[in-house]
């Protein structure tokens, strides 16, 4: 697991500097040679980096400093450090006194040291890693600067490393992570419900390979210098290493009036039930009794997966080449596109980015926290989004026919292209017998408790046939589903296009017309159902709408069953294999690549956006 960061002691360096001596001292670092105290320093170099320090009258304020955080004594010590002072004068000391003594000695003193030397020589254009973890530039020919602040004075020699005398302090940006979870950091922020969030995924454990172990006392291993490593759940779910200095992201931030609001309107799409029931679908057909999740805290799992939901989409990797125009960086995917950290892709970027929605825009160490009066993110790219099931992977069962799982390349059809790179994976269900109808169940995890259009993805005979006679099909779709009560219900969807009698009735007569020896065509009422199916157009990848259903109860996150915890959609044949006209007309195989479930926000965005 990722480290987040490391606690020490101190114990280490100190163990390093004991009197025992240069063995010890290579057992601490792989570097060692950079730690031996210099033995060419001129005058001032006869004496220790604190003793410079505590004696240079200009560097009185950084003394004191140094002093309350408990870091003169290790400035004493042979361990080689490369110091950068700023002098009296040049920066405000009295607000850094307010600190404790452990902020003081992460935000500032060691904030202005780091190990090893570095010398101000020549051209210089080097990244200096702190103790504290962070990084600045140091640069310059002649002159030189330290996070674009003047040295004054460099190369200033002591007995165990250089100091750099500066015209001001580095500024110290906490990372994202410190910033989001630490109250102190951002007090006055208005992100309390944030940080409680993301403090709840915290914890905290003993790194035994990284401390140095000591005596056993009363059969207890203890350590002389003990490492703990904080670790954050949710920060790795989202993929999102907030405490790498070396990452760079940006950080929506939703102050609590956001959090709330947004919290009260996507926890509506996760409504639970404690028994959620399903059909049991096997080779043989519905199993008698169904399939039951029971969920024994339901408010809890609501309250868990809506916060899951909100902070899901907030954080995106100024590495990652979507998102690289933000900072400026030439991108060759343009800048029509942000992309999360959890590779959610985001249309509308400049809204979400708008300086008019920002309530604070903040600048960390490893990138930027915006905290938000508003979130601009569209909701189905968000908490709601639009469902494809493929039907290879989603198939429950294939009745009265014989399976046949399709992988093709796309030949210039037109339609939904369901998988990557021009491929399509779907499902071909032939009758295996003459008078056998196929029936397809498809299975639809992780529903939402919303509205949506629902859509089936037909793909045409001519993928599979060599003589293809391209007749649609003639089909009805049934929905099974749990209601707010824990009962399976039945939902048929029926064509109530009056366009769709008339031309159903036309295509009848036309293929009666075609071939006269087969039987008038029945009058709308004798077969209703059939009449009332819905058809696709067999020359191309067809995408065909079947209706619109809100569903009482969420599916989402429904632990490892909820493949089969979930509805189903039955896609029937309504017409007799008797009907010689019926049979003529339409093909009795079905090829089905995908299901889609359009959250009704998005169509209505999609026709409001149409020109």
């Amino acid at each position: 697991m990722t480290s987040f960061k490391k606690l020490y002691k101190q114990g280490a360096s100190l163990l390093c500097l004991s009197g025992a001596a240069v063995l010890v001292l290579a057992a601490c670092s792989d570097f060692s040679d950079y730690n031996e105290a210099r033995t060419d320093a001129a005058a001032t170099g006869n004496q220790t980096l604190w003793e410079n320090i505590r004696q240079n009258s200009q560097l009185s304020d950084f003394a004191a400093l140094v002093q309350k955080a408990g870091f003169d004594d290790e400035l004493n010590q042979s361990h080689y450090y490369t110091v950068w002072a700023p002098l009296n004068g040049t920066f405000d000391p009295s607000e850094l006194q307010q600190l404790g003594n452990e902020a003081l000695l992460k935000q500032f003193v060691q904030n202005h040291i780091a190990d090893y030397g570095h010398n101000a020589t020549g051209e210089l254009n080097e990244r200096v890693h702190m103790l504290n973890g962070k990084s600045y530039n140091f640069v310059g020919q002649g002159t030189y600067t330290f996070d674009n602040v003047p040295v004054a004075t460099a190369n200033q020699p002591s007995s165990n490393g250089v100091m750099h005398l500066m015209s001001g302090a580095a500024v110290y940006y906490p990372n994202l992570y410190d910033f989001v979870t630490d109250d102190k950091m951002s007090a006055g922020k208005n992100i309390d419900s944030l940080r409680a969030y993301f403090q709840k995924y915290e914890y905290s454990y003993l790194d035994e390979n990284a401390s140095v172990v000591g005596p056993i006392v009363d059969g207890v291993q203890t350590y002389i210098d003990s490492v703990m490593v904080t670790e954050n759940i949710m920060s790795r779910n989202l993929n999102a290493m907030l405490e790498k200095e070396d990452s760079s992201y940006i950080f929506l931030m939703p102050t609590n009036e956001v959090w709330k609001k947004s919290y009260d309107r996507i926890k509506n799409y996760y409504k639970y039930i404690s028994n959620t029931a399903a059909q049991s679908i096997t080779d043989q057909g519905v199993g008698s009794e169904p399939l039951t999740y029971t969920v024994d805290d339901v408010a809890y799992l609501q309250d868990s997966i809506t916060k899951l939901s909100m902070v899901s989409q907030l954080i995106f990797s100024n590495n990652d080449g979507y998102n690289q125009w933000v900072e400026g960086t030439p991108s060759y995917l343009g800048s029509d596109t942000l992309r999360t950290t959890t590779f959610s892709k985001l249309s509308n970027p400049r809204d979400i980015l708008n300086p008019a929605f920002e309530h604070e825009h903040l600048t960390m160490s490893n990138g930027q926290a915006r905290v938000l009066d508003s979130i601009a993110i569209h909701p189905w790219e968000w908490y709601a989004p639009e469902r494809s099931f493929n039907a290879r992977t989603n198939l429950a069962r294939v009745a009265t026919g014989n399976t046949h799982m399709m992988n093709v390349t796309l030949r210039g059809f037109d339609g939904y292209e369901f998988a990557k790179n021009g491929s399509l994976r779907y499902v071909w269900a032939e009758p295996n017998g003459g008078y056998s109808k196929p029936e397809m169940t498809i299975y639809l995890p992780n529903i939402l408790s919303t509205t949506y259009d629902l859509y089936c993805v037909f793909v045409p005979e001519a993928f599979d046939m060599t003589n293809a006679t391209n007749l649609p099909n003639r089909v009805n779709f049934v929905l099974n589903y749990c209601d707010e009560t824990g009962t399976l219900k039945e939902h048929t969807f029926l064509n109530e296009s009056e366009e769709n009698l008339t031309a159903f009735s036309e295509y009848l007569e036309t293929v009666r017309a075609n071939n006269t020896s087969l039987p008038a065509v029945v009058d709308n009422n004798t077969n209703r159902t059939t009449f009332r199916g819905f058809s696709n157009n067999p020359l191309k990848v067809d995408t065909v709408y079947f209706g619109r259903f809100t569903f009482p109860v969420s599916y989402a996150g429904l632990g490892t069953n909820s493949a089969q915890i979930c509805p189903n959609i039955k896609i029937t044949s309504p017409m007799s294999v008797f009907n010689r006209t019926l049979l003529a007309a339409f093909s009795r195989d079905i090829r089905v690549a995908a299901i889609i479930a359009k959250p009704v926000e998005l169509v209505e965005f999609e026709e409001s956006n149409k020109q």
